[in-house]
Order: structure tokens, then C-alpha cells, then sequence
């Protein structure tokens, strides 16, 4: 039970941690609150989807059954993509508030 609850805490920091330099170093380039959310958002799920393609592509006989590797990539979706929202949003406003109150 302990090292479901490490690996769930890793996996949530983690996702945690890309999403926010993501959205951070987005933020520094553009200046762009909107953008940097959706880019760091949305990178991680793009990054699953675009393995799951190419495990499709080149699936070979021994492989595991394409229905199981789905279910497993959509749960992966449904963990990473609030994380990563929730992570973005909080590095945007702790951003903001500094640039507010660096620039004043």
C-alpha cells in the first residue's frame, strides 16, 4: 500500500513539475497567460496521445491487446490532464502576481 501511495505522489509531482516549467518558460517567451495555460496544459496529453499512435503503428504479434493499451491511455488522460491544468494555472498566477508586483 506504501508504494502505491509513492508512486501516486511521483506521479502527480511529476506531472506537476513539467506542466509548470512548461507553462513558466512559455509565460517568460510570450507573455501570454492563455497560451502558456494551454501549452502546458495540453503538452503532456498531446506527448500520450502521440505514443499511443506509434505504438499502434508499430504494434507487433506479441504485443499487448490494442483495447487494454487504450484503457490504459485514456485513464492516463483523465489523470494527467487535470494535474497539469491545475499545475499550469497555479504557476500563471504566482507569475502574474510577481510581474504585478515587480512592475509597480
Amino acid at each position: 500500500m506504501l508504494v502505491v501511495s509513492l508512486v501516486l505522489v511521483g506521479i502527480i509531482v511529476g506531472v506537476s513539475l513539467i506542466a509548470s516549467a512548461i507553462a513558466a518558460l512559455c509565460r517568460l517567451l510570450t507573455e501570454s497567460n492563455a497560451l502558456s495555460l494551454t501549452m502546458g496544459t495540453l503538452t503532456m496529453p498531446a506527448l500520450i496521445c502521440a505514443l499511443f499512435v506509434y505504438w499502434v503503428m508499430t504494434m507487433e504479434v506479441d504485443d499487448a491487446p490494442p483495447g487494454n493499451v487504450l484503457i490504459g491511455n485514456l485513464t492516463a488522460l483523465a489523470v494527467v490532464t487535470p494535474i497539469a491544468l491545475l499545475a499550469s494555472h497555479l504557476t500563471i498566477r504566482l507569475l502574474s502576481r510577481r510581474a504585478l508586483r515587480n512592475g509597480s
